[in-house]
């Protein structure tokens, strides 16, 4: 198929990163696929991208992400079966569009769904596809170590009070940190930067590439997460997508979060690869999509 997929832009965080991941999974398919992105960024070089939405070529499908994104989608390529695919509930354009109704709807967690129907969108139309990474890419490189020796701290908010507490509370466990992100210098080869680390204390995406690479996470950033992740609270801290919010768990000083790193264990690496094997696999969710494509 000619599939027409968009992001508002194409930098190096959460959405844009999806974006090429079912960018290159659809591909590796055989179908035909273009990124409207009007701002574009640094992975626009790693895919077919276009700056206006009338330059694509006319799609068999649309999955528009962002809802400015969908309208001028909308507006260029009238009849043309529509998904809208929202991420989140915080930001103003991941809300569902209110000039037009989507042929169905895609939520990347619970919570996402839930705010589309309070929004007015047929449950019906919504299924939700969590987000996922592509675990050939994120793997388990090397063995984590049985003691704590390496954190890794993903961020791309502001350098503020949560890296105090994050720098405060490793200083107070003796292990060694490394910040990646946007205040501290983005990478290119996130997989490789996790690796070297045994545990990544990260939020969103950030939390499910941690775990795809056998890694030990914490959730936590702007001074809230789900904390620690097992088994015993990856069901709740992924309605979501390891944000912290439902959980309304609040880490306001380094001795809390160093309680939360305390928990460490090299068997939990293990079980997070498990589990995201099962549930957010490239191939497992752009098989969702295809599903929902032909039920259109």
């Amino acid at each position: 198929m000619n599939i027409l997929t968009s992001a508002y832009g194409l930098d190096l965080s959460g959405v844009p990163t999806f974006t090429l991941t079912m960018y290159k999974e659809l591909a590796r398919r055989g179908h035909d696929v273009t990124v409207y992105s009007p701002l574009g960024g640094r992975l626009e070089n790693k895919m077919k991208v276009v700056k206006m939405a009338k330059e694509a070529t006319k799609p068999d499908v649309i999955i528009a992400q962002n809802n400015v994104c969908a309208n001028d989608l909308h507006i260029a390529f009238p009849g043309i079966p529509f998904i809208f695919y929202s991420h989140g509930v915080w930001v103003d354009m991941e809300q569902p569009p209110t000039d037009f109704s989507a042929g169905k709807y895609l939520a990347i967690n619970e919570t996402v769904l839930k705010n589309m129907q309070y929004k007015g969108v047929n449950p019906k139309k919504i299924i939700i596809v969590r987000d996922f990474v592509d675990t050939k890419q994120f793997k388990p490189i090397k063995p984590i170590n049985k003691k704590l020796e390496n954190v890794l701290f993903l961020s791309n908010y502001k350098k503020w009070n949560n890296f105090k507490a994050v720098s405060a509370a490793c200083e107070k466990l003796g292990v060694n940190l490394k910040c990646v992100g946007s205040p501290y210098g983005r990478s290119e080869n996130m997989e490789n930067e996790i690796n070297e680390a045994d545990l990544v204390i990260s939020w969103g995406r950030g939390i499910i590439e941690a775990m795809a690479c056998g890694r030990a996470a914490v959730s936590f950033d702007k001074l809230m997460g789900d904390g620690y992740i097992d088994g015993d609270n990856y069901f709740t801290a992924r309605r979501d997508n390891f944000h912290g919010y439902l959980s309304q768990r609040d880490f306001n000083s380094a001795d809390e979060l160093a309680e939360e790193i305390s928990k460490y264990t090299a068997e939990s690496g293990l079980k997070n690869r498990e589990l995201v094997l099962r549930y957010h696999d490239a191939q497992k969710g752009v098989d969702q999509i295809l599903n929902v494509i032909n039920q259109l």
